[in-house]
């Protein structure tokens, strides 16, 4: 639908997200490394509403990111946005509630799709003066 249309999908577990994933209805490289980041926040919630143990949650989480950065293995946006949610869940404290991990995985999550959101504009614009009037690009993506 890009980019004349914006439809939102909800994903309500890490499977069907990587489906969303892998049949491309998540289209572009921030918006599929953000579903990433989004996906290991999605696997610590589950986790935690279905009781899981501390080393249960954490192996649930490293095999849901697996399959999230599986998805799309060319996908560097992806692969990130994983490796970062992961990296920002480590460096909480380990005696940190896991409910409390949640909210704070997610409000991360918010701030990176933020922070990409403001790159990718800065380069939009930083690009445009490039670009001269009435020109043509031709992109190209593997």
């Amino acid at each position: 639908m890009l980019p004349a249309r914006l439809k939102v999908i909800e994903c309500a577990t890490v499977d069907s997200l990587v489906s969303a994933i892998k049949t491309m209805q998540i289209r572009g490289a921030p918006a599929i490394g953000v579903a990433g980041a989004m996906g290991v926040a999605l696997s610590l919630v589950r986790g935690v509403e279905e009781g899981l143990n501390p080393k249960r949650l954490k192996e649930k989480i490293h095999k849901d990111a697996q399959s999230l950065s599986e998805a799309r293995p060319t996908a560097v946006n992806l692969a990130w946005g994983v490796k970062s949610a992961l990296d920002f869940l480590k460096s909480l404290s380990q005696s940190m509630d896991p409910n409390q991990e949640s909210e704070k995985l997610i409000q991360f999550v918010k701030e990176l799709a933020d922070k990409d959101v403001d790159a990718n504009k800065t380069l939009s614009r930083l690009g445009q003066k490039l670009i001269p009037d009435n020109s043509s690009v031709l992109t190209h993506c593997n």
